[in-house]
């Protein structure tokens, strides 16, 4: 590997004939704020060490051979953040200049000034067949270059991906950077401060520069450098090669895919990995390992990279319909359009992924969708009660489940797949690490308010199957969704708990105030009457539960005359034994 290493400053790397070309399909820019503002800070420091410089890195290079003794054109591999960060400080620089023209007594020198820094760092003079031309000093990959050329020139347009927000963030930034800087009254202090700040880009901002002349070697020198910039991450890498794999077809075609991939950055911006991952798991049935997503990804879903840009397109398109359902589902959203089932099935998602937070199954409910709307909500129940005594309340490693969903998610695309198959894996689980004592033990554990989530979510289960515990457990599971009233939908958010023995109590019991967090003295109200009923005694709660509240439970207090401790255990027992019914798949 021939690498040439050249530490320079900035201002030595423009003054020479270098333009700087970020490969075609390279991801977009990429600093945050907190990135920017470290940029910042570096910055802020040379200002108040005149003496000092500072080191910003490597930038890694492939460059062309010189042609005529013109331009040294670099494809920049690695540093594409810092430079094109440089470069916007640059822009603002003169943009700062260039209010302070009107003043006739500095006017050629602010002229000057700003010729001398859009020479250096926005475009580049020379002649060619006896005629002058410019050349860009830095080109952005395609997918940025429109917006960032339009930025150098000062037009600022609405930034519609998430790269031109960032592009649009740093410029701003920046910008106040340069303007609280040179802020004076004294217009000669202010140039001062500007001509200073620009001799510490120029002069003591430092880089160095990594040439290679194949781009094969700089791509190897890249992946061995750890620094300071933001590396490219998976989905960068994808979408490089997708398009590279597509530019030879027709342009037509090239284009929809680059649109693809840029509505895609739009939709889901940081968390498309993620989401493609759960694509790729989905469709594979294989659990995405972080060190070989790429390989795994362009194996699985392109073919190793054997596929026509037509092909490329019909998966892209699979990939974003696809990732706007994990998207909903993530979001505990139903993903069926024309739903038939009721709010109530609907709503089991939402508690699956939004309340328990249970989103290891996400690969399956996306492969999921193809069974169709009922046996979707079939899995989703399984999974909600499955999880919740498995690992919420049990607090069992998630591990075995999550290769039981793999292997689910294979099924379901080779159309293997079997409901009662899949109940059956997770209820040996269930047996054998979340037993009837074990469980039974973690409600006895539960307190308020530091498990009032699973509180809540527990009495809200049992609620909604209390007319099936009255029953008698007619039917056994089979019977059991189907005896729930589903014109009844609670809202997890807004249901409250209440203590039926007050949390402060006008009436002091020394033996209930050290249960009275505890499962045998809470229930569920909602949210108004709660409020209403305050830190009222028994006596007077019982009536309000027997004759206004609607939760079905709680017509069971006409069976306490007071409330003791012996009747808080009562009903906690005769509670529990419903749970060890109702928490069953």
């Amino acid at each position: 590997m021939d690498v040439k290493p050249d530490y320079k400053s900035i201002g030595d790397l423009f003054r020479d004939a270098n333009v700087f070309r970020i490969p075609t399909y390279q991801r977009g820019y990429a600093w945050e704020k907190e990135n920017v503002q470290d940029f910042i800070d570096d910055l802020q420091l040379l200002a108040d060490n005149p003496d000092s410089e500072h080191f910003f890195g490597c930038l890694v290079c492939a460059q062309e051979e010189k042609v005529g003794g013109h331009e040294q054109v670099n494809s920049l591999i690695d540093g594409q953040q810092r430079l094109t960060t440089f470069l916007i400080l640059s822009k603002c620089i003169i943009e700062e200049y260039e209010k302070y023209c009107s003043d006739e007594d500095h006017k050629d020198y602010i002229e000057e000034k700003i010729k001398e820094l859009k020479e250096r760092y926005v475009v580049y003079k020379k002649t060619e067949n006896k005629k002058p031309i410019t050349i860009k000093r830095m080109i952005l990959s395609r997918k940025d270059d429109a917006f960032f050329s339009r930025m150098m020139e000062g037009i600022i347009e609405n930034p519609r991906l998430d790269s031109e927000k960032r592009l649009n963030g740093t410029y701003k930034l920046l910008k106040g950077f340069i303007n609280d800087y040179s802020r004076s009254e004294d217009l000669g202090e202010a140039l001062d401060k500007l001509e200073r700040l620009e001799r510490s880009i120029n002069e003591r901002c430092n880089v160095i520069h990594l040439v290679s002349s194949k781009v094969s070697d700089a791509y190897k020198l890249f992946q061995t450098i750890n620094d300071r910039g933001k590396a490219l991450n998976q989905t960068d890498l994808i979408r490089a090669k997708t398009l590279g794999l597509s530019d030879s077809g027709d342009e037509n075609c090239f284009e929809d895919i680059e649109n693809l991939w840029d509505e895609l950055d739009r939709n889901h911006g940081r968390n498309l990995e993620k989401h493609l991952g759960i694509y790729l798991s989905s469709r594979t049935g294989h659990k995405v390992k972080t060190a070989t997503f790429y390989d795994q990804f362009m194996a699985s879903i392109f073919n190793s990279g054997k596929v026509s840009a037509e092909q490329i397109k019909e998966k892209l398109l699979d990939i974003s319909n696809s990732l706007n359902l994990s998207s909903k589902i993530l979001d505990g959203d139903w993903p069926f359009d024309n739903e038939k089932l009721s709010s109530w099935h609907r709503n089991r998602l939402a508690l699956l992924v939004g309340s328990l937070k249970h989103t290891h199954p996400a690969p399956l409910l996306l492969s999921a969708i193809k069974l169709g709307e009922k046996d979707f909500f079939k899995l989703v129940r399984v999974l909600e009660v499955f999880f919740f005594r498995y690992k919420y309340l049990c607090n069992n490693k998630i591990d075995s489940a999550t290769k039981i969903y793999y292997t689910a998610c294979f099924e379901i695309q080779c159309g293997t797949f079997n409901i009662q198959k899949f109940t059956k894996e997770l209820r040996t689980l269930m047996d054998e690490s979340a037993t009837d004592q074990k469980f039974s033990s973690a409600i006895e554990n539960l307190l308020y308010p530091r498990d009032a989530k699973g509180l809540k979510y527990l009495l809200l289960g049992l609620e909604e199957n209390w007319r099936w515990h009255l029953e008698e457990y007619k039917g056994g599971l089979k019977k059991r969704d189907s005896s729930v009233d589903t014109s009844k939908v609670y809202d997890f958010k807004t249901m409250t708990i209440e203590h039926v023995y007050p949390r402060n109590s006008e009436v002091v019991s020394v033996e209930m105030e050290e249960l009275k967090d505890s499962f045998g003295n809470l229930t569920l109200l909602d949210p108004e009457m709660n409020s209403s009923l305050g830190n009222q005694e028994f006596i007077e709660k019982k009536t309000y539960f027997i004759e206004k509240s609607r939760v079905l439970m709680n017509k069971d207090f006409r069976n306490y005359n007071a409330w003791r401790k012996e009747d808080l255990e009562d009903r906690r027992k005769n509670l529990i034994q419903a749970a060890l019914k109702v928490f069953r798949i």
